[in-house]
Order: structure tokens, then sequence, then C-alpha cells
């Protein structure tokens, strides 16, 4: 069961049930879908998947969205662990990207209900441990 606001959004986001709005998320909720999306990053992929892999779910993900599919391959690689040039990616395509590729993260891992809401919880606690997203180990499962 998610905990926070910002998990019952990420949940809606991969119900494809999130409303649109133009409200620019605080720092907190940024840092728990940046999290969840590094948890199911590694949950999809290895650490040495190849590029081809990682970019067919990038591009699934954010080609009807008009994001960078390059910048978002780079945060993909980033939670697996690769040394990417990420700093200059904008918070308002970070963010996007976090959520987007979260939800087919999600679809393509078929992850259930309750697998789903554990990832999120997961994410939430992390958060609130002041943990960082790149300091979990790759083989969660």
């Amino acid at each position: 069961m998610t905990h926070t606001e910002a998990g019952r959004y990420l949940r809606l986001v991969v119900a494809e049930e999130a409303p649109r709005t133009g409200d620019t998320p605080d720092s907190g909720a940024r840092r728990v879908w940046e999290i969840a999306f590094g948890l199911a990053a590694r949950r999809r992929f290895e650490t040495d998947s190849p590029l081809a892999e990682i970019g067919r779910t990038v591009t699934a993900a954010v080609r009807s969205a008009a994001l960078p599919l390059l910048e978002a391959e780079m945060l993909v690689r980033e939670a697996l662990g690769e040394q990417v040039p990420v700093d200059g990616i904008a918070e308002s395509v970070r963010t996007a990207v976090h959520l987007l590729v979260f939800a087919r993260l999600a679809d393509e891992l078929a992850l259930t209900d309750d697998e789903l809401d554990s990832l999120i919880a997961q994410a939430e606690e992390l958060a609130a441990a002041g943990i960082s997203p790149r300091s979990e180990p790759t083989g969660v499962p």
C-alpha cells in the first residue's frame, strides 16, 4: 500500500489514470518517483543490458510524449549504475521520463497490484530515509 501522495500518483500513472495538472511536483515527490524508477529499471535490466534493449523500452515509453529519447536512455543507464552525462537534463524532462518509463517498466515486468504497491512503498521508504536511489543494490528482487 502506498503512503504518500507521490506514491498514489505514481500508481495512477501506471494505471493510465493520472490527472494532467500544471502543478509543479515538490522535491519529495520527484525523489520518490526517481527512486521507484531506479528500482524498476534494475528489476527490468541487467547492468550490462544492450543499449538496443534499453532503447526499445524507452522509445515505447516516451514516443507519444515528445520527450528526448537520448536523455531518457541516459537516465535509465544512470539508474543501472553507468556514468553518463545527466546533469544537463532539465528537471521537467527528468520527471516526465521517471513517470512514463516507470509505467512502461511496470508493464514490461507484468507486476501484480501487490508487487507494484510493494515497489512504490519501498521507494517511499527509501525516500523518507534519505537514501540515494543509486545506493540501492542492483539485485533488488
